[in-house]
């Protein structure tokens, strides 16, 4: 990535003041991709607390969901002990899938999260979902090559299917839509809502630019009606959370509130009323037992995943809702990418525990892309 790509990259809005946490500074102003025309009622620094804690809390969540992706939960507790200590990112276990990952480091979740972000700057805030898929091929087949990558790894089935359609970088959603159709209309896998949390950040203020932004992104690759309410109901909530919509006087959210709200707005997507019941159950679902992240064969329904984050979102402690998640397997990381983001703008980046903050590895490359 030349120079001149790097300075687009770079926030044009004036630095904001420090709020003296781990995860922002006094140099740092409203993250790249977030609207400065976005109206909040939060104060100037509780916004950029929850801005940072969005993206922070992803790459997090992803980088700790590493540790036992793919494993069932009795596996992960057996791994890391019964007593399920609290986990850091130096334990990954040494196995062949996490050898590939530098201790530290996120996974496909967030570096096409990342590209989203990219795709928006390089288009001045217009979704083009052409331009997206161009990125998302790229990194496909190099990776971010200034992080040593020599591919993207981790990418899932569905997403290798559709961008290997003829027609993908002339007409993303067809390409998709063919693939779906091919399946049986079958495939409702969580490749769409694994990444697109910095959408509900972006133009936070106009749900409605929201909405239209995270449909046109997950068709990309995810066309199933089920993968675009997932994505809908996970940006919708972090919008409104940012917006301080249902903030109570303590500075806590009606979390409950947040996700009615979410919920309505995503069931707009739907069009049978058996849809909509099917996506009440995993998003007021309050038992991480009964979601079974580590169901076998279904381990990526695009609910699932959905459901982790929504759980995450009603609880107020970021590690232990992360670990609780981690401890679940399954496709951890996805799920805790996206608890990560909903719960990290809940909470904001000073409620992100330093190791785990301060550990990522690329941690100084994301700043790079998205403060000034």
């Amino acid at each position: 990535m030349g120079d001149a790509t790097r300075k687009k990259l770079k926030l044009e809005q004036e630095a904001g003041t420090s709020n003296g946490d781990a995860g922002t500074s006094a140099k740092q102003g409203i993250p790249a991709g977030a609207s400065a025309n976005s109206m909040s009622s939060l104060g100037h620094k509780v916004l950029l607390d929850r801005l940072y804690g969005t993206i922070y809390g992803n790459c997090i969540g992803d980088a700790i969901g590493l540790l036992t992706e793919f494993m069932n939960k009795t596996k992960a507790i057996s791994v890391y002990g019964r007593q399920r200590p609290h986990l850091e990112y130096h334990m990954k276990h040494k196995d062949r899938h996490r050898g590939k990952f530098d201790t530290g480091d996120w996974t496909d979740d967030s570096d096409q999260m990342i590209l989203i972000l990219l795709s928006l700057i390089d288009n001045k805030g217009k979704m083009e979902p052409v331009d997206y898929a161009l990125k998302l091929k790229t990194w496909s087949r190099n990776g971010f090559k200034e992080l040593g990558d020599k591919t993207g790894m981790g990418m899932g089935s569905t997403t290798r299917k559709v961008l290997h359609h003829p027609q993908f970088l002339e007409d993303p959603h067809k390409a998709a839509t063919d693939v779906w159709e091919y399946s049986g209309r079958y495939l409702a896998p969580n490749g769409g809502v694994m990444r697109t949390s910095v959408l509900g950040i972006h133009d936070f203020g106009n749900i409605d630019a929201v909405i239209s932004n995270t449909m046109a992104t997950c068709k990309v690759t995810h066309v199933d009606p089920r993968c675009i309410a997932s994505c809908v109901a996970v940006t919708t909530a972090i919008a409104m959370m940012l917006q301080g919509k249902h903030l109570k006087y303590s500075r806590d959210y009606d979390v409950e509130a947040v996700i009615k709200d979410a919920y309505k707005y995503a069931c707009k997507t739907l069009e049978t009323t058996a849809e909509a019941e099917e996506l009440k159950k995993y998003m007021f679902c309050t038992s991480l037992d009964d979601l079974q992240l580590d169901e076998s064969v279904k381990i990526g329904y695009t609910y699932k995943c959905m459901g982790a984050g929504f759980w995450a979102l009603r609880q107020n402690d970021f590690r232990t809702a992360l670990e609780a998640i981690a401890y679940e397997g399954g496709d951890a990381d996805t799920n805790g990418a996206v608890a990560g983001a909903l719960l990290g703008c809940k909470l904001g980046s000073s409620a992100l525990p330093p190791t785990w903050l301060k550990g990522l590895k690329h941690k100084g490359w994301l700043d790079g892309h998205i403060t000034k």
